[in-house]
Formats: C-alpha cells, structure tokens, sequence
C-alpha cells in the first residue's frame, strides 16, 4: 500500500510540475487581454484563475520622471488627462 501511495505521489508531482511549466499565469493572460489589469500591487493574496490582481493604472517612476515635474500631482495631471489636481 506505501508503494502505490508513492508512485501515486510521484505522478502527481510530475503531473504539476508539467502542468506549471506549460501554462501561463493567470495574472499574465488577464494583463495581456486588459491593459487596465494590474499584476503588482504589493499584496501578497493570489488572484483568483484568469482575474487580475486590481484593476486601474499605473505609472512607474520612469514614466513620472519623463514628465519633468517636481510634484506627483502634476506629473499624474499630465499622464492623464482624467485626474484633476486641486491646489
């Protein structure tokens, strides 16, 4: 009986270590059909299959620094037209 609880064990390692290898991760496959889905957002809570991990934009510090401005409110203003900054 260990015997055959072993080999099951084996084959189903071997089974999902293939599976994993051959499969793109839920988060890439959702960000490549939505440019709006988020893959990092600094939670470690896994997304559910084919969802992404939020949903919104996001700008990296390189894209802020290509703006020239010395204030996150008007870089953001200028990355995007639908954010309004009140001084």
């Amino acid at each position: 009986m260990a015997a055959y609880m072993r080999i099951a064990g084996v084959m189903i390692a071997g089974i999902t270590l293939l599976g994993c290898a051959t499969t793109k991760p839920p988060t890439q496959a959702a960000a490549a059909n939505d440019p709006s889905c988020l893959t990092g957002t600094g939670s470690r809570i896994a997304p559910a299959p084919g969802q992404c991990r939020g949903v919104g934009r996001s700008y990296s510090n390189q894209d802020i620094d290509r703006t020239g401005q010395t204030s996150a409110g008007n870089a953001l203003g200028l990355l995007d037209s639908s954010i309004t900054v009140h001084h």
